[in-house]
């Protein structure tokens, strides 16, 4: 059973990759690291009698839930409009015709709702390139476009306010 984030209360959390010496001896004590989904909060916690294998399948720390959400971008030499498919507090997937090199630093405005203002990401870093899409890593975000970013993130799961702290 997972544990919930000492920091909002939900159980929307996802184990971590541990990070150094520390975090590698105190998992044979049964004591690891865990990120909230929802507000970030990284946190240890004890699985007693639980062992995780390594799985070197997803790296990502936030989980990705699908979505069909308008967006727009611009940088440098760069603008248009493209649908994100898949978001979480992390980053996500942007379907696009233009043509994008890894690196490329965007800001991005996700349009989550039509009674809403947009989601201003200030800068996201194009961190793997496909035919059709791009995979979008999130650098910097306001603290109050992060708390907008949350709540459409837990609007998606279902979670009613009352679930978060």
């Amino acid at each position: 059973m997972l544990p919930n984030c000492p920091h909002c209360g939900t159980d929307y959390v996802r184990r971590t990759d541990r990070d150094g010496v520390v975090e590698r001896a105190l998992s044979f004590a049964f004591l690891y690291p865990f990120r909230c989904q929802l507000c970030t909060h990284r946190f240890r916690s004890l699985q007693w009698g639980v062992r995780y294998a390594e799985d070197f399948a997803d790296k990502r720390e936030y989980e990705r839930l699908a979505t069909r959400v308008p967006a727009s971008f611009s940088g440098d030499q760069i603008q248009g409009e493209g649908t994100v498919t898949d978001i979480s507090l992390g980053g996500c997937t942007l379907e696009a015709t233009v043509r994008f090199f890894e690196g490329t630093t965007l800001r991005l405005e996700l349009k989550t709702s039509e009674r809403k203002p947009v989601v201003t990401v200030d800068a996201v870093v194009v961190r793997s390139v496909r035919p059709t899409c791009v995979g979008l890593q999130f650098i910097h975000l306001r603290p109050d476009q992060q708390e907008r970013l949350s709540r459409f993130v837990s609007d998606k799961l279902g979670l009613k306010p009352t679930q978060l702290r």
